[in-house]
This record gives structure tokens, sequence and C-alpha cells, in this order.
């Protein structure tokens, strides 16, 4: 699969514009780590680089391997062997950061809750990757390593910087993370029938995956404009 790789240079990109130029930052007065745009593209480009070693080559030196690791879980003895094809897990990632994130972090500069939406996203995927390991007796799986490297970090001074007084109300992160968890969720719902067979298609899981990245955006605007704002207003 390709799309690691043409994520990573997109990464790259973005590496280079978030610290070598403003164009990323909402206030270049504010550091850009106090910035909710510039973290907004910081999940981005992070996501982008935990797909590497999820699809691309992981820390032991195997290719595609999270597929192989998640369909293990179901009994199957590699990606190969499993009913979840290689589009399924394009549809679970392509549309969600390499468009639906890009896109929320250009929306972060007047709806800064959808820019941040994806920080909900990684915090839910740590626990997973935490978790999975466990799970399956290995505590490595691909991912594992970089979620703890850039995403725990990452979504930890999110939190610190963007809490408190002046700050996110505790409502938005809740919402936030419980946003998060029911977008891991959906992506359960649609794997499982597939892995188990219940339905003859992968076609309904693929569509569900795609609808899923509109969801990241449309579900945080419509939270940002609950009751007239109240998430983002300033904490006392």
């Amino acid at each position: 699969m390709s799309f690691p790789w043409l994520g990573l240079t997109g990464a790259i990109v973005l590496l280079l514009l978030l610290f070598r130029s403003d164009i990323l930052r909402s206030d270049p007065a504010v550091s850009r780590w106090r910035d909710p745009t510039w973290l907004s593209w910081a999940g981005a480009t992070a996501y982008l680089i935990h797909n590497v070693e999820e699809y691309g080559i992981d820390l032991f030196g195997r290719t595609y391997a999270f597929p192989t690791s998640m369909c293990r879980l179901f009994g199957f003895q590699d990606a190969a062997h499993c009913p979840a094809p290689p589009a399924f897990f394009t549809a679970a990632n392509v549309p969600m950061f390499w468009i639906a994130a890009p896109i929320a972090a250009l929306l972060s500069r007047r709806r800064p809750l959808v820019g941040l939406a994806i920080y909900g996203v990684m915090s839910v995927n740590i626990v997973a990757h935490v978790t999975g390991g466990i799970v399956a007796g290995t505590i490595y799986n691909p991912g594992w390593l970089t979620a703890l490297l850039l995403f725990l970090p990452l979504t930890a001074w999110t939190v610190r910087i963007l809490s408190g007084r002046g700050g996110f109300r505790r409502g938005a992160w809740a919402f936030l993370i419980g946003w998060g968890t029911a977008l891991h969720l959906i992506l359960a719902v649609s794997l499982v029938p597939l892995v188990k067979g219940w339905i003859s298609t992968p076609a309904p899981a693929i569509v569900l995956q795609v609808a899923n990245a509109g969801l990241l955006i449309l579900v945080s605007w419509l939270a940002e404009r609950w009751r007239g704002g109240v998430l983002i207003r300033p904490a006392s």
C-alpha cells in the first residue's frame, strides 16, 4: 500500500511549515505551542506519521503490519486471509487524516473545537494500542510506538495549555474524548460484521468509513455551536 508513504511526504511538508514558517499559526504573537490552530495541524501531522508505523513499516521492519495485527485478533493468520480488504483500511485512514483532519485544521481559526477534534481520536487511539497489545499478549503492536511518543505528549500538552482559566471548559474535553470513542466504535461496528462473515461484501463498511471522516467535522461543528458555543467559552 502506497498511502502511508505518500502521507509521510505530506507530513514532512507540514513539519517544515509548522517549524519553519508562521503559515499554520493563527496568531504569530503567541507561542506556536500555545496556538490552537498550530496544535490542530500538529495533530494532523502526527497522525500521518503514525500511519507509517501502522501501514508502512513497523518497529520490527514488518510491512502492512497493522491489518495483520488486527486480523489476528479475530483468529486469522494474516491480512491476506482476512475478509477485510486493503480498501477498507485505506478508507479508514485517507478520508479521515488526509482530508477531514486538514480541513478541520483550516477551520480551526474560527472553529477551534473542530480543529482539535483530531485529539479526541488520538486520545482514544492511545488506549486502543495499549490495551490491544495487552490483549494480544505482545505489548507492542503496529502504531504503539508513535501513539506513545507522539500522540500521548501532544495530547497531554494540548489539554494542559487549553484547560484552566481562559481555556476550554471541561465539557469540551469530555465531548472530544466521547466523540473520539464514538468514531472508533463506528470503525469497529463496520469491521466486525465483515470479518465475522455477517456481510458478504466490504462495500458498506468502506462507505461507512468515508462517512466517518465527514462526521469528525460535522458533529464537532454542531457541538461547538451547541447552546451558543457554551463549550468553548473561556473557563472562569
